[in-house]
């Protein structure tokens, strides 16, 4: 498990793709319905390149990619496709290059690199001459990773529907849904001093975060959402009477604008 910095790809930021220039800050949405998909480059021998510009040099350790259909792809920093990142996950590759990928999303364990611009090459699509498609593209930087992973009965992640529901005249019911939103409660025992220290470091950032509780480079079940943490900070109370013991207390993450 672990809280992220927010997603370095932010409206700010400058895209330059050769492809669907319109829809590509798509890419900036959790949403799965939002997807970026190319224009007129349904075909193996074509590729779609997106180069994301960032305003300031950033330092990328975590790369995560949702509703991808993408077989043959590399990605690369500061321009020059020589400089993959290099991975320090198990996975099918040592570096961000693929060839034969069958995923349809990934979370990426990077070594730290300085970055000011990081691009992804589209080449060939899982489903042979495809438009390329990438529906969640997040580039980060690990904030906290949890020392501890919780008690099944611990951690609940739930999808909330955002919905309007209608009573007709007739007595049916029709529901108009907007939107689904993530949300996580995460109750942590047992905890170090230090874990909790850096878990109110965290906290007292008043921030946004990238939440990722499971990620792998294969079989992965793609969660992973930008949240808040709106909770009070209850992580002072000791898990048992021996003070040594350590120490409990409960996280509420809610999904927030991307």
């Amino acid at each position: 498990m672990e809280l992220l910095k927010p997603n370095f790809i932010d409206p700010d930021i400058n895209f330059v793709v050769n492809s669907a220039t319109l829809v590509a800050d798509y890419v900036m949405n959790p949403d799965p319905t939002f997807q970026y998909v190319s224009e007129g480059f349904n075909n193996d021998l074509t590729t779609v390149s997106m180069r994301i510009n960032f305003l300031e040099t950033l330092t990328v350790s975590r790369i995560g990619l949702i509703g991808i259909n993408l077989k043959d792809f590399t990605i690369f920093y500061n321009g020059a496709t020589a400089n993959t990142f290099a991975l320090t996950s198990t996975g099918a590759t040592m570096a961000s290059s693929w060839t034969a990928n069958s995923e349809t999303g990934m979370f990426l364990y990077c070594t730290p690199v300085a970055c000011t611009s990081v691009t992804i090459d589209m080449k060939k699509t899982i489903t042979a001459n495809s438009e390329k498609a990438i529906g969640y593209f997040v580039l980060s930087q690990e904030r906290l990773s949890f020392d501890r992973i919780p008690a099944a009965k611990n951690y609940s992640p739930i999808v909330n529907t955002e919905e309007v529901v209608h009573r007709l005249s007739d007595g049916n019911t029709r529901i108009q849904r907007i939107s689904d939103k993530w949300s996580f409660d995460i109750k942590l025992e047992y905890i170090s001093e230090a874990m909790r220290n850096s878990l109110k470091t965290i906290y007292d950032l008043h921030d946004g975060h990238i939440f990722v509780p499971f990620g792998t480079s294969t079989s992965w079940d793609k969660v992973m959402a930008p949240v808040v943490w709106p909770s009070p900070f209850n992580f002072f109370r000791f898990s048992d009477n021996a003070v040594g013991a350590g120490f409990e207390g409960s996280i509420s993450l809610l999904e927030t604008t991307p």
